[in-house]
This record gives structure tokens, sequence and C-alpha cells, in this order.
């Protein structure tokens, strides 16, 4: 378990995945105790699964015995995050190997949020040698749109080549490192006819994001 005199801060969270612990119906559970002499509901994240397959197993040590044997369950991005701390509950604890903390349920959901519509750098794209980076026509139901496609890792700018063959993409990776050079792509997308941008394109205009807006 974390070190619990270490307290973690709310900017301190770990990023996802993180893990919750859930009941053999697969639905979150919450501990109803006290906090600040008042009842409340906690909900509880981890850092890590191992650490959740820890709590669970010393969960009645704990003072927390709802949740013991419970099995933990991943929340693969913030915006699962989000979710998770909107639920209802008072409190959100949570375990990292860094440290603990308690937060307000809604402070949580708010710094999910937010996360959640951050990049996550360093970003990549396709492009030739010269380190241009072709634009994808993707069928709307206005007609034709170019998008510019950024990809989170390297494995999935592959996959996406590989799914893709029918586009004769070039074979090379760029890298996109912080938000000035994320503008200066966006920019030069715009200027090539592109309309949005995907991250992580898996079908047609899902999670599209108007090149406008990585301009500004």
């Amino acid at each position: 378990m974390s070190d619990p005199t270490s307290e973690l801060g709310l900017e301190e969270l770990p990023n996802p995945p993180l893990y919750r612990l859930v009941d053999g119906e697969g639905r979150d559970v919450y501990a109803e105790t006290g906090v600040g002499g008042e009842p409340a509901s906690v909900g509880v994240l981890f850092g890590s699964e191992e650490l959740a397959r820890e709590f669970s197993a010393g969960a009645s040590e704990y003072g927390m015995a709802i949740f013991a044997g419970l099995e933990p369950r991943p929340l693969g991005d913030w915006g699962a995050a989000e979710v998770f701390a909107s639920a209802g509950e008072d409190y959100v604890l949570v375990i990292s190997t860094s440290g603990t903390g308690l937060f307000h349920a809604a402070d949580v959901a708010r710094l999910a949020a937010e996360r959640s519509r951050e990049m996550p750098f360093p970003l990549y794209l396709i492009s030739d040698e010269r380190g241009e980076a072709p634009l994808i026509t993707v069928e709307t139901e206005e007609g034709e749109v170019l998008v510019a496609a950024l990809f989170s890792s390297p494995e999935k700018a592959r996959a996406f080549k590989t799914r893709a063959v029918h586009l004769d993409l070039p074979d090379a990776l760029g890298t996109i490192d912080d938000a000035d050079g994320l503008r200066r792509h966006a920019l030069v997308a715009q200027q090539a006819g592109a309309d949005y941008a995907v991250l992580d394109p898996e079908s047609g205009m899902t999670e599209a994001i108007p090149v406008e807006e990585l301009i500004r």
C-alpha cells in the first residue's frame, strides 16, 4: 500500500488507467462513513490494479469492510474517471504509490473533465520523408471532409496505417511535442484544407476537433 503519511494533492492524481472496486454484478461500490463528523459516501480509486487488490484484501483492517473481496476494474481514460466521480458519492479517496488523498467528488470530476480535454503529448502523425502529413478524406452526411489524423502513440499510428492500407499512407512518423507544435501543425493543416483533427481515429468523425480550436 502507498505510504499513509504521504498526502496526495488533487493535481497529483495518477494518470489513467485508474482502478475502482466493483461487486459481483460489476457495479461500483461506495462506503458509507463519516468525514469531518458528518455522514458521507466515499468512492475509492487506485493508481494500479495491484493496489486495488491489496486494498480489497485488507479492507476490513482499513475500516471499509464493504470493499472486502471485490474485484478491480479499470477506468481507461479521464472521461471514465469523470463519470465515476459524478455518480453521486460525496468524496473520492485516491490511493497511489506516491500517496493517498481524500477529495470532494466534484473536484475530482472537474479535474478529470479538464484533463480529458488535454492532448496527451507527445502526439504522433503519419508523415513522409519531408515531414509532411497527408490529410484523410472522410465521408459525412454533408459530403467529404478533410481530416488531420493525430495519434497518442506510435503503435496506434502504425495500427491505423495497417487498417487503412487503401489510403497508401507514407511510412514515416512525425512527432508533436507541445501545444505550440500542435498549433503550427493545425495551421498548416487548415491551409491545406482540413476542417477537423481526430485523435486516434477509429471510424468516421468520432471525437473530431475543429482545427480552428487547435490554432487559438
